[in-house]
């Protein structure tokens, strides 16, 4: 079994955010091929319905699956995570990781995200600061107690960039993928 996963960056971050480049690194010990994209939108405004991120994220799943691998997972972060998770709610990969989920900015919830996330139907994985102010933990117990598709892990004394908590968000991600 061929095993893979496309990691998507946080919004104007490319295919080599630090998280990401570390992320992949690990996985390999895992004989996992990573495969890290750039949005194309990456410097402007993202696109409506984020059509262009979706295809792209699609676009990089469907090169891996061309190439063989039969278990493709998407990992996200930030932003990311949350055009991984629009994707996965319309397409189910194998398994969903998303380090960082904004799902929910003060004053501006993101009921669209919530939905995606609500109704991922394959293994998820969330990982969380619980000091992130664009994604509150309690948020995201809400939407995993009704769907136990979906497993938090918090990162005490984290916020939404983890800091110096960066490498143990990278461990859960790389352990469960």
């Amino acid at each position: 079994m061929k095993r893979a996963a496309v990691l998507a960056p946080g919004y104007g971050g490319t295919a080599e955010q630090p998280i990401l480049r570390a992320l992949a690194s690990a996985l390999k010990t895992f004989e996992i091929a990573a495969q890290a994209i750039t949005f194309r939108t990456r410097g402007s405004r993202p696109s409506k319905d984020y059509a262009s991120e979706i295809e792209d994220l699609r676009a990089a799943r469907d090169a891996l699956r061309g190439d063989g691998y039969d278990r493709v997972a998407l990992v996200g972060r930030s932003f990311g995570g949350r055009i991984a998770a629009f994707l996965a709610a319309r397409e189910p990969p194998e398994a969903l990781v998303i380090l960082g989920h904004p799902i929910s900015p003060p004053k501006r919830p993101r009921p669209r995200d919530e939905a995606a996330l609500a109704a991922t139907a394959c293994p998820t994985l969330v990982v969380q600061g619980d000091r992130d102010e664009l994604g509150p933990f309690v948020v995201l117990e809400r939407i995993a107690a009704n769907n136990p598709r979906i497993d938090l892990v918090r990162i005490a004394g984290a916020g939404h960039d983890f800091g110096a908590r960066e490498s143990e968000a990278q461990c859960e991600a790389s352990a469960s993928s």
